[in-house]
């Protein structure tokens, strides 16, 4: 069996990530039920240790690995999702031996490896000229862009679904509560529902610990809700949806997906969008996902630094961690959201919204570093989390590259 399972994330499908990816490695990306990272653990029932680039490391990486050698040591490239065929073929897998998806690697054994630099280190994994044996893997899913999460998350959420539940009891909702489909549907234990419904015709229900689900609640599936987040009253969520740890949500969701303590709380509606952690929509906040004429959707394209077409007509908001929106704020159909941005002014605001900026359309300036760090600070404070220095450097290395295009990046990492 292998030492180590390590999961890196190439550059440039880190990139095509942002800006979820601007403060996470790929594989802390939640779709489905799990993380990418649990999912991985959970398939190979192993310890997996992570390797991104070097300003994420010290608060992902977990492991002091650079100018080592590692000895039997298996990488997975973290944007691929792992099944049972693929699972097969990792622990089928000798020195020097691969598995590749359209050319591209998803895993590679080596008995004999030095850890150097970031760009150095992928180099190695992703050269093939001393491979003694490929293996092709025909179907799996890969997230390449943001948007690949709500449109590949229903099949995610059956696959999750199933994996987790299997030879398992569900934890049973007493009260007067409207069951469609029992048995698509799995709640853990602890959690509170009283005069909701559940509706798992079309795919199952997941709801996990802790969860609070208020009165006149509707839940149609397939959708999970994980540990301890709250649903307000009157809350409609439709499939394919994934309302990540401890949030706080309201009003009409539809295919999205809200990473961990982001509240979406009041009424508005939210669909085809992916929220990231700490953010906040204030009421009435809604997103438009599709256009008036119907026509496909163009979206910001942080290594270009335009607006390129997208081959989608549903595509509401991607917004990365820390930002926010005021009362009312209505974004348009294919809208890009930074760090730590702070929306609010009249009319609808520009469909790119760079990181830490303040304000709209009107007036737009750049929120001062000391007052970046005092928000979040407050906001983790309210749910007893401390605002870590590892994070603080994170958001710093962030700040000083605004009006820098992504080749900021390309230069640290060398």
């Amino acid at each position: 069996m292998e030492n180590f399972f390590i999961l890196y994330d190439g550059f440039t499908e880190w990139k095509k990530l942002l800006p979820i990816t601007f403060t996470r490695p790929i594989s802390e990306i939640r779709l489905g039920i799990f993380t990418i990272k649990e999912r991985w653990k959970k398939y190979l029932r192993r310890k997996a240790f992570v390797f991104t680039l070097p300003f994420l490391s010290k608060k992902y990486g977990k492991m002091n690995i650079i100018n080592e050698e590692l000895k039997d040591v298996l990488f997975i490239n973290s944007s691929f999702i792992p099944n049972e065929e693929l699972i097969q073929l990792i622990f089928k897998l000798n020195s020097n031996e691969a598995i590749l998806f359209n050319k591209k690697i998803v895993a590679i054994r080596k008995d004999f490896f030095p850890i150097e630099s970031y760009s150095t280190t992928i180099m190695h994994i992703e050269n093939m000229h001393a491979l003694k044996k490929v293996y092709y893997i025909n179907k799996i899913l890969e997230i390449q862009y943001p948007w690949d999460l709500f449109l590949k998350n229903e099949i995610v959420l059956n696959q999750d679904f199933f994996f987790l539940t299997k030879g398992r009891k569900s934890f049973s909702l007493f009260g007067n509560n409207h069951i469609l489909s029992k048995k698509s549907i799995f709640l853990e234990e602890d959690m509170i529902a009283e005069n909701i419904v559940l509706n798992a015709k079309l795919g199952p229900i997941y709801i996990d610990t802790g969860v609070q689900i208020m009165e006149g609640t509707i839940i149609k599936g397939p959708v999970a809700i994980c540990n301890s987040s709250i649903l307000n009253m009157g809350t409609r969520i439709y499939g394919a949806t994934t309302i990540g740890p401890f949030c706080k949500v309201g009003g009409e969701i539809m295919n999205s997906i809200i990473l961990s303590y982001s509240n979406k709380a009041h009424d508005g509606f939210l669909g085809n969008t992916i929220l990231g952690e700490w953010c906040n929509l204030g009421a009435g906040t809604n997103i438009s996902n599709l256009r008036n004429d119907y026509s496909n959707v163009s979206i910001w394209d942080y290594e270009k630094k335009i607006f390129l077409p997208v081959n989608l007509q549903f595509l509401g908001m991607i917004m990365g961690d820390y930002s926010k929106s005021s009362i009312n704020t209505q974004f348009n159909t294919g809208t890009m959201v930074g760090v730590n941005a702070n929306v609010f002014g009249y009319g609808f605001p520009p469909r790119n919204i760079p990181s830490f900026s303040f304000g709209g359309i009107q007036d737009r300036k750049t929120i001062p570093f000391q007052k970046v760090c005092e928000m979040a600070d407050m906001i983790m404070k309210r749910r007893k989390i401390s605002f870590s220095i590892l994070e603080k450097d994170i958001l710093k290395h962030l700040y000083t590259s605004i009006d820098k295009d992504i080749t900021f990046f390309k230069e640290e990492i060398k």
